[in-house]
Parts: C-alpha cells; structure tokens; sequence
C-alpha cells in the first residue's frame, strides 16, 4: 500500500524556511462553516481544479479536535476491492482494530457484495466511542457505479461519531439532494472558495512582496474571479519582473481558466532555467515523485537525443541533482505539495501536471515511451507493481505489461481486484495474450469469478485448442491452471469424474504458494467426491482443506469446508462428531471476529438442521435466522437455499404448515433465479416440496412430480447424488399404500447405502423398511428392523428422522419396547412424540409376537377356545402363552396383565 495516500497535506512547512513564500491565507469565515457542518454527515467541497479545495480541508483539520483518517484517491482506485482496502487502511490509522473481518473477506473470490462488507466495517465504526473524521480527497477520479453506491450505503448508515468530508471537481453521483433536504450535508463551492479582493491583496503581497497598486490587484482579482491557482501562476510570473513591467503584464492577458493557465505556465516555465524546465515536463507522467524515481526517469533519457526543447538553449538535468531539484521545486512554490512529512514523496498539484503533461506532448512525443518504461522499471524493482503496470500500458509496451499483469494476477484474484485485473487484460492486444497461455488463463478467472461464465468458457476453449496445436507453453502452471478451469466447468455440467481428474491434475502441478487456487481446487474435487458418496477421499481432503484454510487466513473456504463435512459426516451417522465440528466453528469464528462475515451463515444452517435432527428445536430455529440472515447480506444463494429448505422442515416440525411451504418456495425461486445446478451440496428444494406434498396428502402433485422424475426404472444404480430423490419416491409409495412398490425401491437404496457404510442414510433407510414391513403385515420383521435403525440412532442421538414419521412410528416403538429391543431410547422418542409422559420400566424379557397377538385378544374378552379358534390353535397353546404372559408381565390374572400391558403401551 502507498502510505503517502493517508499523508494529510501541511499548509505551510513545519519549520520556517528561508526564502519560502507559502503564500498561505487563513480563511477563518469558511472554517466556520466547515466547523458547522460538522452536525451533519457529510461535507462536500466541489470546485474546479485550482479552488484550494485540499489545501482549505488541510487547515481547518490542523485546528479540529478530532482524529482523522485521510484517503488520497487516484484513478486506480476504481476497483472495489482496492477502494474498500484502501478505505480501511485509512480508518485504521486512527483506529486500527476496525475492517479487520472486511479485510479478510476481500481476500475471498467472488468478492461478496459491497453492502455486505460495509455493513461489517459500519457495525465495528457503531462500537467507537471517538468522534472522527474521514477525508475522501479527489473523488471526482471515481467513476465506477459500484463505488458510488457502496458510499451511498455508507453514508445512510453512517455512525454519529464519523463525519465524511468529500473533496471533488465535480458533483458525486450521490444523492445530494436527499442529504441537503434532510440537513445531512454541508457544501462549499467554488463561489464560496474564490478569494475575495482583500485576500487576494494579501495574497498576492505575500507571494511576490510587490506593492501593488489597488487598481493592480483588483485587475487582476478581476480577471481571475478570484481563482486561486491562477493567482498563484500570475504571482510566480510578477515575482520574476521589475515594478515597471508589472502594469503591463497584468493587462496581457485575459480569457478562460484553461487559457490563462496555459498562458501562465508558458511564462512561468520560461523564467525557470532549461534544466528545472526539463525537469518539470520529464516527470510530469508521475502521480507521485521522489528524488530515486525521478533520478531513474533522468538516467532512462541519457541515451536519446534532445530533439525539440522548450528554449533555444537545450539543457538536459543532470540525474543525481533529482533530489536538490525537488527542494528546490517546493522553495520556489512551484505547484509542488509534499505527501510526507520527512519530504520524501511530492506530487504536482493535479492542474499543473495536466498542463505540464500536454506541453510533454507537444515537445517530446518520441520521449514519451523512453520515460513511461524508465518509471515502469523502478516501480517494479521498488515492489510498485500497480504503478509498474501503468506506465508500461502508457508507454504501450504490451508485452511488458502483459508480463507484469501475470506476476501479480494471482494477488489480484485473492483480494477480488477482478474489475481492475479485468480493465488492465481489455487493454492489451489479442495477441498478446494468445502468446501468454498462463495470463489467458487468469483472463478466464477473472470473468469467471465475476459471474462472466459464457466469455470464461470461450477463452478457455480457445487457450486449450492453441495448446493442443502448439505444446511449446505447457508449463506446469499453465496445465494447472487449465486443469482446475476445466474442473469447475465440468462440475457444472455434472461430469464428476472429469472433475476429479481433472482436479486432481491441477493439484499435483499447483505452485505451493498459490495457497487459494489451491484451496478452491481442492474444494472442488470433495464436493466432487462427494456427490458421488466417495466419502474416505473426500474425508481427508476436507481435514486437510480446514487445517490450510486456518493457517492461510482463508476464511470462505474454511467455512464451506466444515459446512461440507458437516452434511458427510450426518450421512456417514457420525452426528455428534458433525456437532462438535460445528461448535469447533463456532469457536474459530469467535478466535478471528468472523462473527457477520457471510460465509458463517454456512455454519450457521447447517447447525441448524444438525439441531433440529437432535429435536433441540428453539437453538436449531436461532442459528438458521442467523445464518439465512447472513445469506441474504451477502447475497449468497447457495448459503440461502439450504436455510430455506432446512427452515421449511423446521417449520413442518413445528407445525406450521404455511411456514414450511413459504420457505420452501423461496428456496425454489431462488434455485431457479440464480440457475444452481444439481450439482452443489445443497439440500433440494424440489425433494422437500414433493415431502410437504405427501405429509398434507397432495398426492396428485407428488405423482406429477414422480412421473416426471425419471426414477423408476429399476434398472439404473440409486447413487448418492439421487438417494433423496428416491427415498420422496418411496415415501409416496408407502403413503398411497403401494408397499409393494416401496419395498424394491428400498432394498435398492440399503444397499448401496450399506456398500458405502452410510450409517446416517441407513437410518432414514432402515425407518421406511420398517415401516414398509408393517404395511405388509410382517410385524416380527418390522420391529426387527427398526430395532437396527434405533441401534444405529441411539449413540448419536439421531430424533427426528424417526419423529417425522408420526403415529405410524409409534405403533412400533411400542413394539420394540415391549420386545426390549433399545427400549430406553425407543421410549425416549415415545415421549418425545407425546405418546406417553412416563417412562415406565421394560420388561426383562420381551414379549413374542404370539404372545402380543394372545395379549390383545385377552384384552378384547376373548376365552381361551376364542383365541385357539381365531388363532389356528390348540387350547393348551393358548394357556401355555398366557402363562408366559403372566410371568413376563408379573401378573396373577387377565385383569393384572392387561394394566400392566396398558402402562408399558403394549396395548
């Protein structure tokens, strides 16, 4: 970062300097007003360039009781990410612990929205207690909409002890008129900062120390209207001549602004000696000078020859007087300003080095590369890349910026300076970038990443084809990076395993120090894994994934990657292990401030659905309002599908029948807004809607869904990808009463679930199983089998998955307490359903299944010969099975055995 941005300009220097005319005049009637603007939220200076709108601001803070951030603003800053970076640095100078979390949520790509991350940085602002300032100077070289609208946001909701003062040319696109109607805004324009005939007097008596006549002065008060800068070249002038020649001058000119500035540099400019004249136009191409830098522009010209100078009389500048020559610049008032304190860094006064730039033009155009690639060359041994960068673009040394913009592309992609990455690869010719696979390559994630998808995969086909033809560039970098472009678009087309080989290919060629690319390939390749139910690979991927992404300050990946082994690990029926990995999460957000980053929001749903599953209703509904209110801040779709889907089970669980279709059709919408394929881990939103279908009896609508569905067909594999899609299908079956159609569906999807030891579906599995035997009159074999999903449920405290299922459920719970089968935990999710609101103790040995048919028809009344009859069997048969009865049940009679049998739900 150029900390000369944040250097607030000193109106006179801080120690007297012999022979120094600041020509500085207090303006103690515009400090009032600035003073008094200060009630509002902005102030707004907008005046053409020469008004002394900076040099007014720099006075009246050298007199303010408060802290203040100062941001110099030049045209690279029209990027939103180097905007926002810039602004917090900024900040930071006076209150270094705001925008940390913003900071490293502009290392993310895509870059989330600019609302998101000012929301972020206004709620660390709310919590000082400080009055401060904050000076945006030069915004009028802003002119990207993005950065309008991100100030305006800030502006509406900034804190009551930051005040805004914006230095412009021209008007913002802000909505002025809405500030200055609400009595939010303060203005000073040109009118107000023109100098009136008395400060121009003074003025003018300071910088030349002529006596002027009042007739002299107000001349030329008149024909300057009071313009600073012009006042200041005409003095620059007046000082140079004799008293006699003074009338004369004053009367010479006259005109436009533009007119009398060109005129006056031309005299100005003729009163300096050839070499300060060469001086001036030869660094005129630099926003910022320094004595090395403008030594290396010097030495960079030895070599050619004058041509054309300014004067009859050619003087070249000698290198090594750069530094005295700059100290002399300022001595002599020359539109110089100083950017530090230590006199380090200088910068021309914006009108000056316009002018000096044209004349540059018209003197030397063949110089004009020659000393664009000398400042190009020094930037990037300094470490200036932005700088180096362009000036090569000026100097129009493609190549050269081609090779500058693929050193530093990687940096720019991880801060999200993609609008300025992308602005700089517009510039350079086609062929360039043709020659150049790697640059083509980040061309192709600059305009993916910005939501460019169609140009991105253009590029990319067209890199591709170059390299198949000529293999002359495929270096390890640039296999890599084309391996892991072609891996997400492979994704997004659903061919997974391309994805991962392809992925796996990007990995192996990645530099080490590409830590994000790598990051986001390796996320690519579980999700991948994942889709396709190879848990193991993706596993350790995603151990690895939150281990790097901890040490390399890479928070959205970190985040989705603990969101992703979350679901993995639920489905493997690892449900504690994901709940504890959540509250890991939580602490790590806690460690770094994540707090209202929006990719928490993945934590946050996912938490969520992990407690509702738990039947921890009131916390799982607190962390989905959090992180679907994150979502939505950031704009993150996927973040908001899955709060929505998993809000809409939620709200079916509690009952509310319209809550749950609401969210479930935003979910929807939203899949459909923002075109998410199939293949991102993300609950579906169609699966749920069919589910809601079937639990309020829409079968028709289930059936429609079904038949378009394409899931019938016994003959295709049920891989994970599909697994929810078929488990709706046997729920509708089961809920028509086709449990003979729900039986194959089922076995198919045990089994694949089984081969991948996918526990937490078995579960799901096994409950429908089960509930599928009871439809077929299969009690023995239906309670058995729900016997291994409670077996598989009860260490890990899976509730709902068993809950959902309502009073068919229960009906076998009671049967599996009755039999002893996980009796506690089935009598745990009997209360839990409200079935009954005791635990009474289970029997120490279970009752058969005869022996529950013999219970109830001694229940009903029936005699010992009734139940042989209806039974099929012997009357001894029938009292040996009450006798067991009576023991089990430690009873001494029908009426005992039947009370007791009523207290422990068997009937």
């Amino acid at each position: 970062m150029l900390q000369t941005k944040f250097y607030i300009p000193m109106t006179r220097p801080p120690e007297p300097t012999v022979g120094l005319r600041t020509g500085f005049i207090p303006r103690p009637h515009l400090i009032d007003r600035l003073n008094q603007g200060l009630a509002g939220k902005l102030t707004l200076i907008s005046a053409p360039a020469g008004f002394g709108k900076t040099t007014l601001v720099s006075h009246w803070l050298e007199q303010v009781d408060r802290p203040v951030a100062w941001l110099a603003l030049d045209q690279d800053d029209n990027d939103l990410a180097r905007f926002l970076r810039y602004l917090i640095a900024a900040l930071q100078t006076v209150h270094p612990i705001v925008g940390t979390e913003v900071l490293a949520l502009l290392q993310s790509s895509p870059l989330p929205p600019g609302r998101t991350l000012l929301t972020l940085l206004i709620n660390d602002l709310m919590a000082v207690s400080a009055k401060s300032l904050l000076v945006l100077d030069d915004y009028h070289l802003i002119d990207t909409a993005a950065i309008d609208q991100a100030l305006t946001y800030f502006i509406e909701h900034l804190p009551p002890t930051l005040h805004l003062v914006l230095t412009s040319r021209a008007d913002p696109n802000l909505p002025l008129a809405r500030l200055r109607a609400n009595r939010q805004m303060s203005e000073l324009r040109s009118a107000d900062l023109r100098f009136t005939p008395p400060e121009t007097a003074q003025f003018l008596v300071q910088m030349t120390g002529l006596s002027l006549a009042p007739a002299e002065v107000e001349a030329l008060d008149r024909r300057t209207e009071g313009w600073i800068a012009g006042l200041q070249m005409a003095a620059l002038s007046l000082g140079q001549r004799q008293t006699e020649a003074v009338t004369q001058f004053i009367e010479a000119f006259s005109g436009s602004h533009h007119y009398i500035m060109d005129y006056l540099v031309d005299e100005v400019l003729h009163q300096q000696p050839v070499e300060i004249q060469t001086f001036l136009l030869y660094t005129a191409i630099l926003d910022r000078l320094c004595g090395p830098l403008c030594e290396a522009i010097l030495r960079g010209t030895e070599s050619l020859d004058n041509g054309r100078d300014i004067s009859p009389a050619p003087a070249r500048p000698d290198a090594a007087r750069a530094p005295a020559i700059l100290a002399y610049l300022e001595q002599a008032n020359l539109f110089i300003v100083p950017l530090d304190q230590q006199r380090h860094w200088y910068r021309y006064h914006p009108l000056f080095a316009d002018l000096l730039r044209h004349r540059l033009h018209q003197t030397y155009p063949a110089q004009l590369a020659t000393l664009h690639l000398s400042a190009s060359q020094w930037y990037e041994q300094a470490g200036l890349m932005d700088a180096a960068v362009q000036h090569a673009l000026a100097a129009q040394l493609f190549s050269r910026a081609a090779a500058l913009v693929e050193q530093v592309a990687s940096a720019m992609i991880q801060r999200s300076e993609l609008t300025r990455l992308l602005t700089w690869l517009d510039l350079l010719p086609v062929e360039v970038i043709e020659a150049q696979p790697l640059l083509g390559l980040y061309y192709c994630w600059g305009l993916f990443l910005s939501g460019q998808i169609e140009p991105a995969v253009t590029r990319l086909e067209a890199i591709e084809a170059r390299l198949e033809a000529d293999d002359t560039h495929q270096t390890a970098d640039v296999q890599a990076h084309a391996a892991a472009m072609r891996a997400y678009l492979m994704r997004e087309t659903g061919d997974l395993a391309s994805t991962i080989t392809l992925s796996r290919q990007a990995l192996a060629h990645l530099p080490r120090q590409d830590s994000l690319l790598g990051a986001m390939v390796a996320l690519n390749l579980v999700i991948a894994h994942y889709l396709q139910g190879d848990f193991e690979p993706a596993s350790q991927l995603l151990t690895q994934i939150i281990a790097t992404g901890q040490s390399a300050h890479l928070m959205a990946n970190t985040l989705s990657a603990i969101y992703l082994n979350a679901q993995l690990l639920r489905a493997q029926g690892h449900l504690q292990q994901a709940l504890q990995l959540c509250h890991d999460g939580l602490a790590l957000v806690a460690r770094h401030g994540w707090h209202n980053s929006p990719a928490v929001g993945f934590l946050y749903v996912v938490l969520g659905d992990l407690l509702r599953e738990t039947n921890d209703l009131t916390p799982a509904a607190d962390y989905l309002a959090k992180g679907i209110d994150l979502g939505q801040a950031g704009g993150h779709p996927h973040i908001l599908i899955a709060g929505h889907v998993w809000l809409a089970r939620l709200r079916q669980t509690q009952g509310d029948v319209a809550g749950s279709q609401a969210a479930v059709r935003v979910a929807q919408q939203l899949e459909q807004q923002y075109k998410v394929s199939r293949f991102w881990p993300l609950p579906s939103a169609a699966n749920d809607q069919v589910r809601l279908w079937i639990a309020h009896g829409n079968l028709a609508a289930a059936n429609r869904w079904a038949q378009a569905s394409g899931l019938n067909r016994v003959d295709t594999p049920i891989t994970y990808l599909d697994e929810a899609a078929y488990l709706t299908l046997a729920r509708l079956r089961l809920a028509e009463g086709d449990v003979e159609a729900a039986e194959p569906l089922l076995r198919r999807l045990y089994q694949a679930a089984a081969a991948a030891k996918r526990n937490g579906s078995l579960i799901e599995i096994l409950v429908l199983q089960a509930l599928t035997l009871a439809g077929q009159k299969r009690g023995e074999k239906a309670v058995s089998t729900l016997a291994q999903a409670l077996g598989l449920a009860e260490p890990e405290a899976f509730t709902r998955i068993f809950l959902d299922e309502g009073a068919p459920i229960a009906e076998l719970l009671r049967r599996a307490v009755a039999q002893g089968q996980h009796a506690p935990y089935a009598l745990h999710l009997l209360n839990a359903l409200g079935e009954t609101t005791t635990a009474p103790q289970p029997l120490i040995e279970p009752l058969s299944e005869r022996e529950l048919e013999v219970l109830r028809r001694v229940a009903a009344g029936y005699s010992n010969k009734e139940i042989a009859e209806e039974l099929v069997v012997t009357v001894s048969t029938v009292k040996r099975h009450i006798s067991n009865i009576y023991g089990k049940l430690e009873a001494a009679s029908r009426t005992q055995a039947v009370a007791k049998a009523r207290e422990l739900k068997l009937l």
